[in-house]
């Protein structure tokens, strides 16, 4: 067998869509430990395309052919949210490991279903809590265990949701759909479960939390669909019990008050084969200068930079490559599982029912 071969892990893929074309499709061809063998997507015409462009074996209509395939090993789901969780417990049913993206359902009841699914298979499921892979966080988490853990975290996330792609949900819902990815990083940071939460809205979508975690560590979240595009759109500060981090957008890493670390750490951007890359070195060379001023050319040239929020390094690529990793190798993947997932929909819960009473709630 190919050498290359014998280190990867074999993957179809369902659904050839948004987030398909603009992270899964590209990032499965980059990826060292994934071999993309089946495509699948109901839109023949699409389809078509998509195969063509990332040169994927085989491609059909019907998720059943990619399922009863015995050489595929691993399934991506992304295709729309009502249809992943069913989509994941069938493919655990036929026997495969999932990589699925989050939210990985809409409702408690079916995360509560494919946490079930997940623990009678035997087989690993990865939800696309892609961040727990971004270097910047990786290395932010490394230096703040060095301190002696989190007791304090502030975590921005503000964008143009409102004016964009938002307005494909119910107002008050991002909580669920976006700010689900910070309540995975906190429980990821502290190593520790949400107790409470208290959530006060100044509008819909848009409004500030204080978590308090069985830990000790206290966090507040600023969210924000009201953003502009010359704001960077995350921003994580960290206390310890001796130091601190500060991360800008993914970009860039200041550590304070520590030992054995460099005081800035810069990272590279992700790029797209169909975008171009020359921001990839700029971000690593000069950090959050770099990312200001890409920020501030999308504000004042709003068709300039394409995909601007995909171009900092949210861990795409580390996510679905270590997921491969793991399944070639037989080993545990670190990715964010089901019940990872539902304990962030939980926490999600908790701030809305904060929101909706006026007081705080438990999780």
């Amino acid at each position: 067998m190919d050498e290359q071969l014998s280190v990867t892990a074999c993957f179809g893929m369902i659904g050839a869509g948004g987030i398909a074309q603009s992270q899964h499709l590209p990032n499965s061809a980059r990826a060292p430990h994934v071999r993309l063998k089946t495509l699948c997507d109901k839109r023949a015409d699409v389809l078509k395309a998509m195969q063509a462009k990332y040169r994927v074996p085989n491609a059909v209509t019907d998720a059943e052919i990619l399922l009863a395939d015995p050489e595929i090993q691993a399934v991506i789901v992304a295709t729309g949210e009502d249809a992943q969780a069913p989509l994941t417990i069938r493919a655990l049913a036929a026997g495969k490991h999932v990589y699925v993206e989050k939210p990985l359902a809409r409702n408690e009841a079916a995360f509560r279903a494919v946490v079930e699914a997940h623990e009678r298979s035997g087989k690993h499921v990865a939800v696309g809590f892609n961040r727990r892979f971004a270097p910047a966080y990786r290395k932010a988490r490394e230096v703040i265990r060095a301190c002696g853990g989190p007791l304090s975290i502030h975590y921005r996330i503000s964008d143009t949701y409102t004016r964009g792609w938002g307005q494909n949900y119910p107002p008050g819902t991002r909580l669920f759909h976006e700010v689900c990815h910070v309540f995975d990083l906190l429980r990821w940071f502290t190593g520790s479960e949400a107790q409470s939460v208290d959530c006060v809205a100044s509008r819909a979508d848009e409004e500030a939390l204080l978590i308090r975690f069985a830990s000790g560590c206290v966090a507040t979240v600023m969210n924000s669909g009201y953003g502009t595009p010359d704001l960077p759109k995350e921003r994580i500060e960290v206390i310890a019990d001796d130091g601190g981090v500060t991360v800008e957008e993914f970009t860039e890493l200041r550590t304070f008050g520590t030992k054995g670390f460099e005081p800035v750490y810069r990272f590279a951007g992700h790029s797209h084969p169909d975008h171009d890359a020359s921001h990839v070195e700029e971000f690593r060379k000069k950090g959050a200068e770099a990312l200001f001023a890409l920020r501030r050319k999308a504000f004042e040239e709003p068709d300039s930079v394409p995909h601007l929020n995909y171009r900092v390094d949210k861990g795409w690529i580390a996510s679905l490559d270590g997921f491969g990793a793991a399944i070639a190798g037989g080993t545990t993947p670190e990715n964010a599982t089901p019940l990872d997932a539902l304990r962030a929909h939980l926490i999600a819960i908790a701030a809305v029912k904060s929101r909706e009473s006026g007081g705080v709630a438990k999780v």
